[in-house]
Formats: C-alpha cells, structure tokens, sequence
C-alpha cells in the first residue's frame, strides 16, 4: 500500500498531462501548418511539424513513463521533455515576431492569385477549397467577369448546379479572418503546452524519485538508499 499511496498520484498526474499535450498538440500542428503553408513560408510549416512531433513522441514517452512506472525512464522523459521545452520557446518567440508578417503576406498572397487566375488556370483552388470562400468579394467576381461561370472550388463538391453549394462570401474578408483565428490558436496552444510540459516534468520527477525510495518488484535493479 506504501508504494501504490507514493506512487499513484503523480504516475496518474504524468499520464493526464501527457494525454493534455497530446490533444494540444492536435491543434498546435494543423494550425501551424496551415497559417505557414497559407502564408508561403515552407520553412515555417516545417519547423511547426517538427515541433509537433517532438512534443508527440515526449508525450508518447510520459505515457510509457507512467504506465512503467520507471525510474530510468523518467529520467529520459526529463531530458527530451527539456529539449522539447526550449524547441517550443524557440518557436513560440519566432512565431510571435512574424505573426503580423504572416497574416499580411497571405493577404498579399491571395489578390496575387485571384488577378493570375484564369479559365484554364483556377489558381484560387487552393484557397477556395482551404477556406471556403469564392472570389475576393465573392461569387460575383466570377459572374461579372467570366460570363457566368464559376470555378469549381467556388463550390460544395465541386458542384455549382444548386446555390446551397457555392461559398458566398469572398476571400479578401473570410480566407485572413479564418486564417486569423488559425494563428491565434497555434499561438495559444503553444502557451498551453509549454505550461503543461512544466507539469510533466514535476510529475515525473517526484514520480521518478518516489520509484527510487521504494523497493520495487519490476525488473528495474531496486536501489537501495542509506
């Protein structure tokens, strides 16, 4: 009863917080990728999945770490949650200087694609389809223009027979706002993970610490304390 009264609490404490990061985590790598993607930053868009995944695979390892409930492995679940912790810092204070950088160069981004747009050529497929919208200032963009005629990612499945399916407002308003909101939750989801990471890493401590003291019968060498 010692050990399972030593032990519990912060072994079950690691394992929420792990699975926390990991829902987090969710959010934090889609959004990333899709406001630095938006934005035509390839770099950024890897340096968020990058991020994403070590803080998946730390998070993976505190879920193992609980579950073992082993010394060792706590100790390799500190280090990389470290790493981790300082990737994020590095991102987190890059994102936030280029936050304003990024949204205005999307919006630069899209009237470049609707004035290259053509019949042949529907290069705001992209952002129709992403954001669902039409046009800059909406469908009638395409009306006045194209005799008529809109695009195909203008509308639900492709599908401009019915007017439920097209996508009524324009993407100069929609595609930044949308996008807008993408960025706020990277940057909030950031936040929170680190926030997290920092109760991981005091969970797993003291959970590590407590293995240590107790003599345990997993196959982990018992270390003895005099």
């Amino acid at each position: 009863m010692e050990k399972t009264f030593a032990i519990t609490p912060w072994k079950y404490a690691l394992l929420t917080t792990c699975i926390l990061i990991s829902a987090l985590n969710i959010l934090f790598f889609s959004c990333g990728v899709v406001t630095w993607g938006s934005a035509s930053s390839i770099y950024g868009g890897y340096a968020a999945a990058l991020c994403g995944a070590a803080v998946f695979a730390a998070a993976f390892l505190g879920v193992y770490v609980s579950l073992k409930e082993s010394y060792k492995y706590s100790i390799y679940y500190l280090i990389c949650t470290t790493l981790v912790m300082t990737l994020l810092a590095t991102y987190f204070f890059t994102y936030s200087s280029m936050r304003e950088q990024l949204l205005r160069q999307f919006e630069d981004r899209v009237k470049r694609l609707f004035d290259e747009k053509s019949i042949h050529d529907d290069t705001m497929q992209p952002i129709h389809s992403l954001f669902r919208c039409c046009g800059l200032e909406g469908p009638q963009d395409y009306l006045a223009k194209e005799e008529g005629a809109l695009p195909g990612s203008c509308c639900y499945a492709a599908d401009c027979s019915k007017s439920w399916n097209i996508n009524d407002e324009g993407c100069a308003t929609k595609a930044p706002r949308l996008l807008q909101l993408q960025s706020d939750i990277n940057y909030y989801t950031c936040i929170a993970m680190f926030a997290l990471e920092i109760l991981g890493v005091f969970s797993a401590y003291f959970m590590g610490k407590a293995r240590k003291l107790i003599k345990t019968k997993d196959d982990e060498t018992p270390i003895n304390e005099n």
